[in-house]
């Protein structure tokens, strides 16, 4: 790819405007669309750099706050808001040591990697589209006898931060220098800084931690690739096809003891060996794609619709399929294959049916919101449903099930019952809270549950960061709840996480820097030849 005379602008903005909270989903965000990290502009991540950290926060670094994702299953993945003091020491250290990690752009074997988008992030888990992982499947399984299949541990959780320098410059010379003004050993330091100055595990979400386990991966990979493998990886996932069983058990053991120098392990209940010929499909997905109406397999580019009962026994094919299939994420696969394609007709009896699958299965909210946003009801066929799922998922503490249902309700201008409030409130959840905060006139409740936090130690105090700073920004909460500057310097750049419509000057002078960097482009080119 060319270089472009903003290169180093566009990652920055990436970092920071882009790819700071958990950000990194193609169609439908981790976060509800109204937290938004677009006001935290390169220029607030230098001013908050600059700050020094006194003796406790050289020592103990900063806590972060959880946000419990649901996945299919139900059990939540913990992704994390990095405090946006330690998160602006690491994004402004990636930047400014780029010319030294910026390798992971070429990783041959990864299929996810730092790529600069039009919508401006720069990691995203973009898995590509059917026909063509099918056709690479089939490509790079020809003459092969035997695919293998290998997942690491707990991968995120698991990573040792000493192993950023191991994997920057190799063990032996990362052991031989330990200097923390080195800049592979400040990565390290900046990487511990923002998960309370822990050695293990790294916060799930920011582009920054899918640097980090590009980096060692990468290295990972290079022993695979010295040992003759070709193969695949899709983050932590492995893909290899071999012509005996042997290479193939070989290729497991090669990768377990490439891992185990990075302190990383396999997963073995995701690690096998399958002979081929193998569908290139999981068993349910074939199974669900045998159950679209007939005429959807004529010709591609038709743009045929789901009907109402077509789309209802869709999805109640679907149901049955994910009793048989608790491993896959079988109904949101369903809903999203449907979604784009249904008939006007059908989308209020989808809606209703999606609606009462949600509160069974979180993961299926975001969806709600799309179809409401394609049926065009009055709200109050809905109301009292997204108010009762808010409730059942504040019961089992899920942050999703709470921040994404606030959303819906707060595209409506409408608030949540006074129960629901209470039941949110009670479940301590950070991001749900402070969504909440932006959406009530009352925030009395809010103030309560914030008082004995204010007079806590720094680490609950962190785990609260974002609804605090809200608050203070907002002016609910008078004084600022650290005796550090970064909320100042946050309210002075007008940094809003909930922004709203509203555009701060630290966005417009981004695009100041866009305008500039276009118009030196233009002047720089040559001109075009008149003939």
């Amino acid at each position: 790819m060319p270089i472009t005379i903003n290169d180093e602008r566009n990652l920055y903005e990436a970092l920071t405007r882009r790819n700071y909270f958990p950000n990194q989903k193609d169609f439908i965000g981790e976060l509800p669309p109204c937290l938004d990290t677009r006001q935290f502009t390169p220029e607030v991540c230098e001013a908050l750099a600059a700050l020094e950290d006194d003796a406790e926060r050289r020592r103990s670094g900063y806590d972060l706050v959880e946000y419990k994702a649901t996945r299919y299953n139900n059990v939540p993945r913990v992704l994390s808001l990095v405090h946006p003091k330690a998160y602006s020491f690491l994004a402004k250290h990636i930047h400014d040591n780029w010319n030294f990690i910026k390798f992971i752009e070429e990783g041959v074997n990864s299929k996810i990697k730092p790529e600069q988008r039009q919508d401006g992030r720069i990691m995203v888990m973009n898995y590509e589209d059917p026909m063509s992982q099918k056709r690479r499947y089939n490509d790079a399984s020809f003459s092969s006898k035997f695919r293998v299949s290998a997942d690491i541990s707990n991968c995120f959780n698991s990573i040792y931060s000493h192993a950023i320098p191991w994997a920057a410059v190799g063990i032996a010379t990362a052991k031989q220098n330990r200097g923390n003004t080195l800049w592979y050993n400040k990565l390290d330091l900046f990487q511990r800084k923002s998960k309370r100055g822990e050695t293990q595990g790294i916060p799930i979400g920011p582009a920054t931690s899918s640097f980090v386990v590009e980096m060692i991966l990468q290295r990972v990979d290079e022993i695979l690739e010295n040992a003759g493998y070709v193969f695949e990886r899709y983050v932590d996932d492995y893909l290899c096809f071999c012509k005996t069983y042997e290479k193939a058990q070989d290729f497991i053991l090669i990768l377990g003891q490439a891992l185990a120098k990075y302190k990383l392990t396999l997963n073995l209940n995701k690690t096998n060996i399958k002979e081929l010929p193998s569908p290139s499909e999981d068993d349910w997905i074939l199974e669900l794609l045998g159950a679209i109406p007939n005429r959807y397999a004529k010709p591609e580019g038709q743009d045929h619709k789901f009907f109402s009962t077509e789309a209802i026994t869709f999805i109640n094919r679907a149901i049955i399929v994910n009793e048989a299939t608790p491993d896959g994420s079988v109904l949101k696969y369903a809903i999203q294959l449907m979604v784009a394609h249904l008939d006007e007709s059908a989308v209020i009896d989808v809606l209703g049916a999606v609606i009462n699958l949600a509160w069974h299965y979180p993961i299926l909210i975001p969806y709600i919101s799309l179809l409401i946003d394609l049926a065009n009801v009055p709200h109050e066929q809905y109301e009292q449903q997204i108010d009762q799922i808010i409730q059942e998922n504040a019961k089992q503490k899920r942050s999703d099930g709470m921040a994404w249902p606030l959303y819906i309700l707060k595209k409506q201008n409408l608030i949540p019952s006074a129960n629901a409030i209470r039941s949110i409130i009670e479940s301590e959840d950070c991001v749900a809270i402070t969504i909440l905060s932006s959406m009530v006139e009352n925030k009395q409740p809010i103030i309560e549950f914030i008082d004995p936090i204010l007079t806590s130690d720094l680490y609950t105090k962190d785990s609260y960061w974002l609804l605090l700073y809200q608050l203070y920004f907002s002016g609910d909460i008078a004084n600022n709840p650290y005796d550090d500057e970064v909320f100042n310097v946050l309210r002075a750049f007008q940094v809003n996480f909930l922004p709203g419509e509203t555009i701060s000057e630290a966005e417009q002078e981004c695009d100041r820097i866009a305008f500039g960097f276009v118009s030196e482009a233009f002047r720089q080119s040559p001109p075009e030849p008149d003939f």
